[in-house]
């Protein structure tokens, strides 16, 4: 969205000031003065100026042409199914929503919070607050029945579980 912004605002103040010095010449009292012009009508294509604003232009073009090529964030976490010619996605906070109510469901489990990170190689961290003073095998427990759930799920890109497990305080 941003280069459509920034795209849309130089060209708005271009388009803006050619039109401003038109209708101010037409009416006999030009912006930029006549020195200025006069510097502007004796340039070549072959000196500097032109040939550097021709290449910033085409840098430009091109690095939005990059940004509308390329792929953007995603929102959602495509899931894999049988049928390769139909793919459905989970949001992000559907996921993570999911993930949450797996972990808050594991017996000991007072608490949890879960985040996603990462896009190219994604990833689950967990944090459990656990309900006895000993935790023991909870953090195997939780990160156990979180694999169950995403292979369940079947996203395409399965995140690495990292589990951290906190002792209650009294």
């Amino acid at each position: 969205m941003l280069p459509a912004v920034l795209a849309a605002s130089l060209l708005t103040v271009s388009g803006g000031s050619t039109v401003v010095q038109v209708v101010s010449s037409r009416l006999g009292h030009p912006v930029l003065r006549p020195r200025v012009i006069g510097r502007i009508h004796v340039l070549t294509w072959d000196d500097t100026a032109p040939m550097a604003a021709g290449g910033g232009l085409a840098l430009a073009g091109l690095l939005l042409v990059l940004a509308a090529v390329l792929p953007g964030r995603t929102r959602t976490a495509p899931l894999a199914g049988d049928d390769p010619r139909f793919v459905t996605g989970l949001g992000r906070s559907s996921l993570r929503a999911a993930l949450r109510a797996t972990v808050v469901d594991v017996p000991g489990v007072d608490s949890a919070t879960v985040r996603l990170r990462g896009r190219l190689r994604p990833r689950a961290e967990i944090r459990v607050v656990g309900g006895f003073r000993d935790p023991g095998e909870l953090g195997e427990q939780v990160a156990d029945a979180v694999h169950d759930r995403l292979a369940g799920l079947d996203p395409v890109r399965v995140p690495v579980v990292a589990v951290h497990v906190a002792e209650r305080k009294d």
